[in-house]
């Protein structure tokens, strides 16, 4: 890794390969040249492809489908927000690109692909917008029923079966809030509407949908008090627009295992705390910053994981830059809403413009948690991991999980350490272990890694794939130290 080099974004397709993206110092026909790189799933480089990419664009967002990648580039000035898709296929690595002019003050936060068709959310005068850009013919679509004062767009996410939904929460200070979910079919046309009362003394902060892999549709996310920044607990909302139907609100202090990351005899003090609060009918007291990142579906139920985060700063390490375009536009706040499009965001990393930022100290995360819930919305159990207080530049998820039978593996990396638990679903049973992200020749030694770069996140089945980068010292090579980029396959048996 050369010091003009920029560091990879990498994006998993699943079983089909990982790509790996960035940005050189290298131009062609006066645009910059673009690097994507393809590994198989053994790691072994399949091709590169070189994309040149006018130097003012900037990369906001991406979008995957089976053997195809869709990176959204912003064209426009600051004040205009115009875009470029590209569309690569990656068996044949051919291209297409896409103009995409809204003739609105659009700001984006949330991209994705349904169907034959993109869609794009966000905000026009700060009030939510959903556009539909049509292929083949190219033609935008504003989709209707989005242009709502105090109302935020949470989620919006593509279906298994290519429909998708999205999520407007009410943030308004009148009585009667509601939680909006709509499904629309690829072509904007809506397939239903879900409006569920949100109780009085409750905010619902975030949102996630389920993707319909299984029959039913839930949302679930964080919840406080009226204007707090911080967490009470998690939320469930069974997706049910034949029938009035209501949020079940789950609070820190009722599950098994949130509360580990403290010492055993605060956990026990807020846990009856949370009893007696319950019993009075008050909202608990305690609470914290929480951010969930992804939902996932199993024959059980669904999975929430989600992170205890502790911002050090009131800095907001995105924003330093006050002509840096933000993606992650909303009206609402940075903390915890509206800072972070939850789950597999599609969005690019914020700071990747502004490299400055990478040196600052502005979040700390110290657990992950996994909840499992039923159809219904009871929790069936709730596991979690301790972090050894990581550091991070925003509110970027540290570790990943895969859940085999009964036997759940949280996985993190710390430095140079990857540092696995194993809790047994039916027992409880834990076992924890620790190794060294592996080199690729047993003479190198690791002098150090580079702060808030690289990372976790599962893959395959029983896999995850890990990255960052190292100065390595050799002694038996010519360049005795030599800073690197790795990528490693860590497979759970």
């Amino acid at each position: 890794q050369k010091i003009s080099d920029d560091y990879f974004n990498i994006i998993s397709l699943k079983d089909e390969c990982l790509a790996l993206f960035r940005e050189r110092d290298k131009y062609r026909s006066n645009k910059q040249v673009w690097e994507l790189i393809l590994l198989d799933t053994a790691l072994q480089e399949k091709s590169t492809i070189e994309l040149e990419i006018n130097e003012r664009y900037k990369m906001v967002g991406y979008e995957i489908a089976p053997g195809n990648l869709y990176l959204l580039y912003r064209t426009g000035e600051t004040t205009k927000n115009d875009f470029e898709i590209i569309a690569v296929d990656l068996h044949n690595k051919e291209t297409v690109r896409y103009q995409i002019k809204p003739e609105l003050d659009f700001k984006l936060t949330h991209f994705i692909k349904a169907g034959n068709n993109f869609v794009f959310g966000g905000y026009v005068n700060n009030e939510p917008a959903i556009l539909l850009y049509e292929l083949p013919d190219k033609h935008i679509k504003v989709i209707p029923g989005f242009f709502q004062k105090d109302t935020e767009l949470v989620d919006l996410r593509t279906n298994q079966n290519q429909t998708f939904n999205t999520v407007l929460i009410d943030r308004g200070s009148k009585e009667n809030r509601k939680l909006v979910l709509r499904t629309f079919d690829e072509t904007g046309k809506q397939l239903l509407e879900d409006v569920v009362a949100i109780e009085e003394n409750k905010s619902l902060q975030t949102g996630i949908t389920s993707a319909l892999e299984r029959e039913d549709l839930a949302v679930m996310g964080t919840w406080g008090e009226r204007n707090s920044k911080q967490s009470v607990g998690f939320y469930f909302l069974h997706v049910d627009p034949f029938q009035e139907q209501k949020i079940t609100y789950v609070d820190f202090g009722q599950m098994a295992h949130y509360l580990d990351y403290l010492s055993p005899k605060r956990a026990e003090r807020i846990k009856q705390n949370s009893r007696d609060d319950a019993a009075a009918g008050r909202v608990p007291n305690y609470m914290n910053y929480v951010m969930p990142f992804k939902v996932t579906e199993y024959p059980h139920g669904f999975l929430l994981l989600a992170e205890v985060y502790n911002p050090v700063s009131t800095v907001n390490p995105y924003y330093s830059n006050p002509y840096y375009y933000n993606p992650y536009y909303s009206p609402y706040g940075f903390y915890p809403y509206g800072f972070y499009y939850p789950g597999l965001s599609r969005m690019w990393r914020p700071y990747m413009y502004n490299n400055n930022s990478r040196n600052t100290n502005e979040i700390r995360t110290a657990e992950t948690v996994l909840l499992s819930f039923d159809a219904k919305g009871k929790v069936n159990w709730d596991h979690s991991i301790k972090l050894d207080e990581m550091k991070m530049p925003g509110i970027e998820q540290v570790a990943d999980f895969c859940l085999l039978d009964d036997q759940l593996h949280f996985l993190y990396k710390k430095e140079s350490d990857l540092k696995l638990k194993t809790i047994g679903i039916q027992d409880d049973k834990v076992a924890e272990n620790s190794i060294k992200v592996q080199t690729s020749d047993p003479l190198d030694e690791i002098r150090s890694d580079k702060e808030f770069e690289g990372g976790v996140r599962q893959w395959l089945s029983n896999a995850f794939y890990v990255w960052g980068y190292q100065t390595i010292k050799n002694t038996s090579k010519e360049d005795r130290v030599r800073d690197v980029f790795y990528i490693n396959k860590v497979v759970v048996k």
